[in-house]
């Protein structure tokens, strides 16, 4: 009998082992996206540089790598192309699923094309946006759940060659009027800026 009360106490020692165990794997697991996206990332740079330049000699303009509306530009192993701005909604859904900006909803359709040679994921969280002053804002990603596509159109991966038509969404206070964007092909890219006008 008393050694049957003795299990339990051993039974108990090895679980805070596994808790150190768990935090270790996590740790790991954290290091190991990073390397990925760093590895990634390393290749698009690249291309985005090249690209870059040969946006600029396009346009004619060597000191800057600003493209406009309707023109492509790319970063990586994107093509985008910006098409339009809308800075005039307040609400997005249709009744009764709603919701309403905390200034003014600012849509961005753009059009996006891998142009890499291995499928990559359009991640509209690492688009970014400027106003006159240089203020930067974010995509507001619960809002464009409320698109008519859910929000699903930049947020799917494409493999070489395929493309989509998306919006990004902005929430920025009203008045605000986005003047260009940053777009990228992942989170740790270089970047290129199209101005909205």
């Amino acid at each position: 009998m008393s050694q049957a009360t003795e299990l339990p106490p051993q039974q108990q020692a090895p679980a805070p082992k596994k808790k150190g165990k768990g935090k270790w794997i996590l740790l790991a697991i954290v290091a190991l996206i990073v390397i990925i996206a760093v590895a990634t990332s390393g290749g698009g740079d690249k291309s985005s540089s090249s690209s870059a330049s040969g946006d600029s000699t396009a346009s004619g303009d060597d000191s800057s790598q600003a493209a406009g509306l309707n023109q492509a530009v790319r970063d990586g192993k994107f093509e985008f192309t910006v098409n339009g701005v809308d800075c005039s909604q307040t609400t997005l859904g249709t009744d009764p699923i709603t919701t309403q900006a905390a200034g003014v909803f600012c849509l961005v359709s753009v059009h996006v094309q891998n142009i890499g040679d291995e499928a990559q994921t359009m991640d509209a969280t690492s688009q970014v946006g400027y106003d006159a002053q240089g203020k930067k804002f974010s995509t507001d990603t619960e809002a464009e759940f409320y698109l008519e596509n859910g929000g699903n159109a930049l947020f799917e991966q494409l493999n070489p060659g395929a493309s989509v038509d998306g919006q990004l969404v902005f929430d920025v206070p009203a008045g605000t009027q986005l003047t260009q964007l940053e777009l990228h092909d992942s989170a740790f890219s270089g970047g290129v800026t199209v101005d909205l006008g």
